[in-house]
């Protein structure tokens, strides 16, 4: 086996003032400016056999067209095949459609691809290693109060051969929604101040060409825990229930009184974004620390796809509204393509899905892969375009916003457990292959 390559790039992908936000519902208004830059960060891993293409991007999401546009140019430029390529979106709701081509000097797809392509070409003698730790008290389960939000983070550390910061890759469960509905300025949120902070602190351990990538794990029902959500919190006045904002997001399925809003409608402060970024990228430097990083590092890939779509024993979905119908044409009647990609970083397993997944999901997987005999099973939501929620099945019971949004694009309760089904398999026959 071939001594591990890497490369890495980054880019400002910030849209023209004026662009269209997305993130909140009943947002009309464009952008009044640019509080800080939106940047993809690309990494490309070569073990001789495969090369794999990690790009993280700063916005809400991707749909699946513009995820393969960015692949096909990518593969028509460098040597690295489509279905190789991971595109994932720290999910920022300070940001732009990315639909509104018209909101960028430039093709959203060209911003992205040349970054990719620039990784490729720069890669050089690399040692890579993984290791896990915790943030606790910033990230809160939005639906339940009385049930946890995963603290789990995921940092993977990639060095030069002289041991020199090259890259990291962090993983943690926390929507970037501190800035709220109200703000109208372009940001990474908290995302993006920890990745600035971790190039900064990395930059001057020797690592001047550094990239901190960010991946969300299972947010789909996390939200920041920001000193304006304790203060309510501690006052006894809830952000708001299932029940006491149905007004707004029409009716839900159940009124219960102990459960979490989709988000804090009051919004925070970009000094509260940088506070979470700040403790998160504290703790990823922390486990970088602990990190041994080895130049013999074994990759793999599969792609799969699972169809998400209600079965014959499931109520219709309710479809989606007019002006998604045009954004996301692949989802056909009777048929939701769901694409999961699964890599394998020597002891490391890295799962994608391609919308926002439950932080019990994430838990369950990691469980079962390390079950199996993987140290480090990392789930990667937001990834190869998005489906919006994609709820397991106990939340589709309970209802809720996340629910009624899934149920819109057609989504089986059963879709969890069909990709448990899809990738399980995989994942032992893998580590036994290892073994």
């Amino acid at each position: 086996m071939a001594r591990l390559l890497a490369g890495v790039s980054k880019g400002v992908i910030s849209p023209r003032v004026g662009a269209k936000l997305i993130g909140y519902f009943d947002r009309h208004e464009g952008s009044i400016g640019i509080h800080d830059d939106l940047n993809a960060r690309a990494l490309v891993l070569n073990d001789g056999t495969t090369t794999i293409a990690l790009c993280s991007v700063e916005m809400l999401w991707l749909w699946s067209n513009i995820v393969s546009a960015i692949r096909q140019s990518v593969a028509a430029r460098c040597a690295i095949k489509p279905e190789n390529v991971l595109i994932f979106c720290t999910h920022t709701h300070a940001g732009p459609a990315p639909h509104v081509t018209a909101d960028w000097d430039r093709p959203l797809v060209d911003l992205i691809a040349d970054i990719i392509v620039a990784a490729f070409h720069a890669q050089q003698p690399a040692r890579l290693g993984f290791g896990f730790g915790q943030l606790i008290g910033y990230n809160i389960n939005r639906r339940w109060l009385n049930r946890p939000a995963d603290p789990s983070v995921a940092v993977m550390r990639v060095d030069t051969a002289d041991g020199k910061p090259l890259a990291v890759l962090g993983n943690y469960a926390c929507h970037a929604v501190v800035m709220g509905y109200d703000n109208n300025y372009i940001s990474g949120d908290w995302p993006g101040y920890a990745s600035r902070m971790l190039e900064e602190e990395l930059a001057a351990r020797g690592g001047e060409r550094c990239v901190a990538l960010f991946s969300q794990g299972g947010a789909g029902d996390v939200n920041p825990l920001t000193e304006t959500v304790r203060q309510r919190l501690a006052a006894g006045h809830p952000v708001g229930t299932i029940g006491s904002l149905t007004s707004f997001y029409g009716r839900f399925d159940v009124g219960l009184t102990d459960s979490w809003n989709i988000e804090d409608r009051a919004g925070g402060t970009f000094f509260e974004a940088e506070t979470i970024g700040r403790a998160y990228a504290a703790e990823v430097l922390r486990v970088w620390r602990s990190v041994n990083a080895s130049a013999d590092v074994p990759l793999w890939t599969e792609q799969i796809v699972v169809n998400g779509a209600v079965g014959p024993d499931e109520p219709p979905g309710e479809g989606l509204p007019p002006e998604y119908k045009a954004i996301v044409p692949e989802i056909q009647s009777g048929n939701v393509p769901l694409e999961i990609m699964v890599i394998g970083i020597d002891n490391a397993v890295v799962v994608s899905q391609p919308g926002e997944v439950f932080s019990e999901t994430a838990v369950e997987l990691r469980k079962a892969g390390q079950q199996m005999g993987y140290a480090f099973p990392v789930l990667v939501s937001y990834a190869n375009g998005s489906y919006a929620y994609l709820p397991p099945a106990n939340a589709f019971s309970e209802g809720g916003y996340e629910v009624q949004w899934a149920r819109k694009y057609g989504l089986s309760r059963h879709l969890q457990n069909r990709i448990a089904e899809a990738i399980l398999p995989i994942l032992q026959r893998h580590i036994t292959t290892q073994q």
